[in-house]
């Protein structure tokens, strides 16, 4: 139960940041300087969250093993190319 709750609060601050950055272009403090696209960067943050909950949701889906084939590998793609977008994010976009 507390592994859930903590689990279900890291997905909370990941996507809540990366929302206010995606409307709004806001980012934290400390990164303002290092992000160059904070739309990328809140875009990269929304798909990690995605990706985290699908990882922590697959145990509610155990006695299925199809949606565990599929939805295992999709959330850690998902949350792998969120990384990927934030990386992206700190350079300036190439013509």
């Amino acid at each position: 139960m507390v592994w859930t709750a903590l689990g279900a609060l890291a997905c909370v601050l990941m996507a809540v940041p990366g929302a206010i950055a995606l409307t709004t272009g806001w980012l934290p403090p400390k990164l303002r300087r290092a992000v160059v696209r904070p739309q990328l960067w809140g875009y990269g943050g929304l798909m990690s969250a995605v990706g985290l909950t699908t990882e922590m949701s697959l145990s509610e889906l155990a006695p299925a093993q199809q949606l565990l084939d599929f939805f295992g590998p999709l959330g850690l793609a998902l949350l792998l190319l969120g990384f990927v977008l934030q990386s992206r994010a700190r350079r300036p976009a190439a013509l």
